[in-house]
C-alpha cells in the first residue's frame, strides 16, 4: 500500500506501547529499520530517548491503551523539537494492511509516521494533565457521594421510614439531624422533630413525624452510623479536592473568569472544561474541529439523499457531560440567547436532541472566547429576546385570527359560539391589538 509514497518524516520512529514493555522501531533514511524493546520503568523510559536521539529522530508516533503513554510522553516531550504524538485509534484500524505481532506493530506504525498517514490524538500540556487528574478524581468523589446517599435512603425504606417523602433532601441540614437522632435513639418524637427542623422546612413537624414514627433496629442504626460517618468524609474530601484544584488552575483563572461568564457556567465546570480542553485552541482549525472531537456534531451519515443516522459519537465523556450539565442550566436562564433558541426549538426537536445542541453552542461560544481573548456580551442577549418576544407576540396574533371568524355587517357570525373581534375606527389606534402584556 506505502508502495511509491513519498516520505514525509524521516527518520521516523513508531512505538507499541503495553504495561510492562515498549516495542520500538526506527526507520533512518536510507530505511533501513533499527528495533529493539524496553521495558517501563523511569530508568528505562530515559534509554529509550537516548536510543531515539542517538538515531538523529525527532518524530515519534506510539499507540497505547489506558494511561500507559503517558509517562513515555512525558520522557520524551522534554526533548526540545522533537515531535510526540499518540496514534488516533480509530483511524489507525481503518488503514488497511496491519499486521498482528509486537514487532510487526512497531514497523507499521513508524512506517505511518513517516508517511503521515496518521492524525494524532488531542493531548493538552503538562499543567493541564496535571489539573485532569483532579478535575476527575473530583468526580468520582461527587458520584461517590451520591452513591452514598442513595444507601442510606435504601436503608430508610428497608426500616419503613419515608425521610425523602417530606424532605427533598436527606442529606440537608435537617435531614442530618433527623438522621443523626434515629442513629442514637431508634425512633424521633414530634419536639425532637421542631429542634432539628431549619426553617425553610415547609412542610409541619407532625406530618414529618409522622412519615419517620417506628423503631430502627439496632443493626440498622450501626450500619447508619457507618453511612454517615462515610459520608461526611466523603464531603471533607471533596472539599478538599476543589481547594487544590483551585490553586491548581491559578495561572488559567482569566481565561476560567471568561468561560464563567456564560450562562449556565460556573466556576467548577469552568475548571472543568479548561483541564479538558486547555486553554490554546490552536489545536483545532474551526468551532466545528472542537466540537466533533467533543461528541457535540451529529453524524453526517447519508446515502442515496437519505439521513440514516445524526446520533453524535463517542467522544471525550468528561467534557461532554459537563456541558451536558451546564446547558440544563442555562436553558432555565431567563432572556438569554441559549435559552431562547432552546424554547424556540425544542418541540420540533424534542428535549434531548436540543439540549446536545446548546451543549454544542456553549462549546463554540467558549472556542470563540478562549481563541479571541473576549468575555461573554450580554448585549447580544436582550437583542435576540427581543426579537425571541417579538416572534412570540406574531404567533400569539395569528392564532388569535385564526380562531375568530369576520364579522358581517351586522357585527355578528353565523356560529353562535364564534367571538366577535370589534373593528377599529379609521384614524384610531387598534385597541385589540396584542402586546407583550398578552403574552403569559
Amino acid at each position: 500500500m506505502m508502495e511509491g509514497m513519498e516520505a514525509i518524516h524521516v527518520p521516523a520512529c513508531g512505538l507499541d506501547v503495553h504495561k510492562d514493555m515498549i516495542e520500538a522501531c526506527v526507520i533512518d533514511k536510507n530505511g533501513q529499520l533499527h528495533q529493539a524493546v524496553f521495558d517501563t520503568m523511569r530508568k528505562s523510559l530515559y534509554q529509550l530517548k537516548e536510543w531515539i536521539l542517538s538515531l538523529s529522530c525527532l518524530h515519534v508516533l506510539m499507540e497505547s491503551t489506558s494511561v500507559y503513554w503517558i509517562p513515555v510522553f512525558e520522557v520524551l516531550e522534554e526533548v526540545r523539537g522533537m515531535d510526540v504524538g499518540v496514534g488516533n485509534a480509530r483511524h489507525m484500524r481503518n488503514v488497511p494492511g496491519r499486521p498482528k505481532t509486537d514487532k510487526a506493530d512497531a514497523r507499521w506504525i513508524s512506517k505511518l509516521c513517516m508517511m503521515g498517514l496518521i492524525l494524532k490524538s488531542f493531548v493538552v500540556g503538562r499543567k493541564f494533565r496535571e489539573l485532569r487528574e483532579f478535575t476527575r478524581y473530583h468526580k468520582k468523589l461527587v458520584q461517590e457521594r451520591a452513591r452514598q446517599v442513595n444507601r442510606i435512603e435504601k436503608l430508610l425504606q428497608m426500616n419503613g421510614f419515608k425521610l425523602s417523602s417530606v424532605l427533598s433532601d436527606i442529606t440537608g441540614v435537617s435531614g442530618l439531624r433527623l438522621l443523626e437522632t434515629l442513629r442514637k435513639k431508634g425512633c424521633v418524637t414530634v419536639d425532637e422533630v421542631v429542634l432539628a427542623l431549619d426553617k425553610r422546612v415547609k412542610k409541619p413537624p407532625e406530618e414529618i413525624e409522622c412519615a419517620i414514627n417506628g423503631q430502627m433496629k439496632i443493626t440498622s442504626r450501626m450500619l447508619l452510623g457507618k453511612m454517615l460517618k462515610r459520608l461526611k468524609d466523603c464531603e471533607a474530601e471533596i472539599a478538599e479536592i476543589y481547594d487544590m484544584m483551585v490553586d491548581v488552575s491559578k495561572e488559567s483563572k482569566p481565561q476560567i473568569m471568561q468561560i464563567d461568564s456564560i450562562p449556565g457556567i460556573g466556576e467548577l465546570s469552568a475548571i472543568y472544561i479548561i483541564a479538558e480542553i486547555s486553554t490554546d485552541m490552536s489545536s483545532f482549525e474551526t468551532s466545528n474541529h472542537i466540537t466533533a472531537w467533543a461528541g457535540l456534531a451529529p453524524k453526517d451519515n447519508k446515502s442515496a439523499e437519505k439521513l440514516k443516522s445524526s446520533k453524535t459519537k463517542k467522544a471525550n465523556i468528561y467534557v461532554k457531560s459537563v456541558l451536558t450539565e451546564c446547558a440544563w442550566a442555562a436553558v432555565r436562564a431567563r432572556d438569554t440567547r441559549l435559552s431562547n433558541w432552546y424554547w424556540r426549538n425544542v418541540n420540533r426537536l424534542g428535549q434531548k436532541k436540543a439540549i446536545i445542541a446548546v451543549a454544542r453552542k456553549l462549546l463554540v461560544y467558549i472556542y470563540t472566547m478562549l481563541k479571541t481573548g473576549e468575555m461573554y456580551d450580554d448585549s447580544l442577549d436582550v437583542a435576540d429576546t427581543k426579537k425571541y418576544k417579538a416572534e412570540k407576540l406574531d404567533s400569539a396574533r395569528k392564532i388569535v385570527e385564526r380562531q375568530t371568524c369576520r364579522p358581517n355587517k351586522e357585527n355578528h357570525c353565523d356560529s353562535i359560539d364564534t367571538v366577535v373581534v370589534p373593528q377599529p375606527s379609521v384614524g384610531t389606534n387598534n385597541s385589540n391589538d396584542l402586546t407583550e402584556d398578552h403574552l403569559v
